[in-house]
């Protein structure tokens, strides 16, 4: 890069700075902006930056860092969402994929947007309806593009579409994976499985003692695919990864009574949300029903949220500067640099 500073060094210092920075940065001369630009700074980038995680609030999207001290009381970034905030409801589904996310808001509007450029386009839904349709978003290294899938119940029959924002075509047929957890019945889920170069798609068998679970969650630990489920008799947290060989390994077993505060006049409690940090802890939501009817309807019910240190085996409550109402976390997003400027035309 120069004679004073090599390139592997400005790519450990520019990997440190916010985004905001690096849109800054960008400016600086030609060779910075195309180091900056460069897929293999961006996933730098990715590797150290901090998880941070996607919530529902106060009508509208926040940001959360959960890895950061805990003794340290949190405030949420709220996010300048480009629609009007009315679309947005406690049923909206989003998924990220490399800093930009695609939203179904109340309508059924379908939209991608970019929350640091503030960039978005309005995507054409090909009949999704937010209750009952598989929604996937992700990139595909081969062609170098983004897609959306969606998969269709019609009349007892699945229909798979996906969006090539590159070509801007749908398509139709009945790592570049994404899964799913799907259902035939409470008696027949499984793994669904979607090759984004490809168009292929299979099932993978879920844990055998996962059938009959209702609160499941798959993601990603130490780059292996995992499964998370809360089995609400049994109040007990799993944790299992896939092998190489498609079995699953139970690596982490919690129960619920870590969480729960003896002090606390515990009525009923429910799960709503279980995720890995970036440094491999857990991150686990629930909401306490509480006993007494002196107390008014808000106070009842409390939401907590606690990080459990996969290391040491010790538990955090991560304590907020507000309450808790309403607050729901929609899953995880990390900041990445380069912005493909094909999904926004």
């Amino acid at each position: 890069m120069s004679e004073f500073l090599p390139e592997e060094l400005a790519v450990e210092i520019l990997a440190r700075l916010s985004m905001k920075d690096l849109a800054r940065y960008r400016c600086v001369c030609k060779t910075w902006r195309d180091l900056i630009n460069h897929r293999g700074f961006a996933e730098r980038y990715l590797d150290i930056s901090p998880v941070r995680f996607l919530s529902f609030y106060d009508k509208g999207f926040c940001l959360l860092d959960v890895e950061g001290k805990n003794d340290v009381i949190k405030n949420p970034h709220k996010l300048d969402f480009p629609l009007d905030q009315a679309m947005i409801d406690e049923s909206t589904c989003v998924l990220h994929c490399h800093g930009t996310l695609s939203v179904t808001l109340k309508n059924h509007t379908l939209i991608v947007w970019n929350p640091y450029s503030n960039r978005f386009k309005i995507v054409p839904n090909p009949g999704i309806y937010r209750d009952s349709n598989i929604i996937g978003f992700g990139y595909d290294p081969v062609s170098n593009d983004y897609k959306l899938v969606t998969f269709i119940d019609q009349l007892g029959s699945s229909t798979a579409q996906v969006f090539e924002f590159r070509t801007e075509r749908v398509g139709t047929f009945l790592d570049q994976y994404i899964y799913w957890i799907a259902y035939r019945s409470n008696v027949d889920r499984f793994i669904l499985c979607f090759n984004l170069s490809t168009y292929e798609y299979r099932k993978l068998a879920l844990p055998v003692y996962n059938q009959g679970v209702t609160c499941s969650w798959l993601g990603v630990t130490s780059q292996r695919l995992c499964v998370i489920e809360y089995e609400p008799c049994e109040e007990e947290i799993r944790v299992s990864v896939m092998e190489k060989t498609g079995s699953w390994n139970k690596v982490i077993s919690l129960s619920m009574l870590d969480f729960i505060c003896v002090q606390d006049d515990k009525c009923d409690y429910q799960v709503e949300f279980v995720s890995f940090t970036k440094k491999n802890d857990l991150v686990v939501t629930f909401t306490g029903y509480y006993d007494g009817f002196e107390m008014e309807a808000e106070e009842r019910e409390k939401k907590k949220m606690f990080l459990y240190k996969t290391g040491d085996n010790t538990f955090e409550q991560v304590r907020f500067c507000y309450s808790l109402a309403g607050f729901r976390v929609l899953g995880e997003y990390v900041e990445f640099p380069v912005i493909i400027d094909r999904i926004f035309i």
